[in-house]
C-alpha cells in the first residue's frame, strides 16, 4: 500500500470517526477551547456549528448554549451571553437531568459570574405614607400637620 492510499484511508477513517459525534465533537471542542481561555476561538467553533447543533440531541443542545453563554460572558458580551444562559436554564427546567451534574454546576457559576456584572437593579421610587403625603416627620419621628400653602399662589393659568 503506498504512501497515499494510507494518508487516504487514515483520512476517510477520521472524517467517518468525526462524523459519528455529530455535533458533540463541536460541542466538545468549543469547550475545551473555553477552558483553555481561547474564547475567542471557542466562539468561532460555536458559531460555526450552531446550525449543526440546532438538529442535535437536547443534551448537546443544552451543553453547546450553556459554553456558548460562558464564551460570550468572557468576551464581554453580556446581552448574547445572558441569551444563552438562558436557553440552557430553559432546557434543562423543561427536561431536569438533560445537563450532566458538572455541566450544571458550569450553567450555575456562569450565571452568578454574569450576575456580578451586571450593574445593579435601580431602586424603585418610595411609595411610603411619608414621601407621598404633604406631612413631613418632625425631628422625634412624629408626623408634622400638612403646611398651609404660600399666600402668594403662582400659575401658569390665567386668572
Amino acid at each position: 500500500m503506498g504512501r497515499n492510499a494510507v494518508l487516504e484511508a487514515s483520512l476517510a477513517a477520521c472524517v467517518i470517526a468525526l462524523s459519528g459525534c455529530g455535533a458533540n465533537h463541536y460541542v466538545q471542542r468549543g469547550a475545551d477551547l473555553y477552558g483553555e481561555g481561547r474564547y475567542v476561538e471557542a466562539d468561532e467553533v460555536f458559531e460555526r456549528s450552531e446550525p449543526r447543533v440546532a438538529r442535535a440531541p437536547l443534551a448537546q443542545r443544552a451543553a453547546y448554549a450553556a459554553y456558548r453563554g460562558a464564551t460570550f460572558l468572557a468576551l464581554g458580551d453580556l446581552p448574547h451571553a445572558q441569551r444563552w444562559l438562558g436557553v440552557a436554564s430553559e432546557i434543562e427546567a423543561t427536561s431536569p437531568g438533560t445537563l450532566r451534574a458538572d455541566e450544571r454546576a458550569f450553567l450555575d457559576s456562569a450565571w452568578r459570574a454574569l450576575a456580578s456584572r451586571l450593574p445593579p437593579p435601580t431602586p424603585a421610587p418610595s411609595t411610603t405614607a411619608v414621601a407621598s403625603s404633604s406631612q413631613a416627620p418632625s425631628q422625634n419621628g412624629e408626623l408634622l400637620p400638612p403646611r398651609a400653602p404660600a399666600a402668594e399662589t403662582r400659575t401658569l393659568v390665567p386668572q
